[in-house]
């Protein structure tokens, strides 16, 4: 992904399609959930630039980031799996920014 996406804006050319979408929603939860609680801790999302870029460009079109919750997405995961985290225990972060300029904008197809 990381290779396809330093030369492509998205998945399949100049607009988000549905892979994209399914794609991203796991994404947005890997740096705050899946890193640390299922131990997907050898790269982070943020080491990856080209996703990292591509991550931020999609939580950037309008609408998408008022869907993204990332107080309930932790608290689902760590509040759900006994057997991973018996004592329910949510860490504060990381502090995620998808704020930030991204310049995937200048990429075509």
């Amino acid at each position: 992904m990381e290779t396809r996406l330093t030369k492509s804006r998205y998945l399949f050319g100049v607009r988000a399609v549905e892979s994209d979408w399914r794609l991203f929603c796991t994404l947005v939860r890997f740096d705050s959930v899946y890193y640390g609680h299922f131990k997907c801790n050898l790269r982070r999302i943020l080491d990856y630039p080209a996703l990292q870029g591509y991550l931020m460009d999609l939580y950037q079109l309008p609408g998408i980031a008022e869907t993204v919750n990332f107080d309930h997405i932790k608290l689902h995961y760590y509040m759900t799996h006994d057997a991973i985290n018996p004592t329910r225990i949510v860490p504060l972060g990381p502090l995620l920014d998808l704020t930030a300029p991204h310049g995937r904008e200048k990429l075509s197809a």
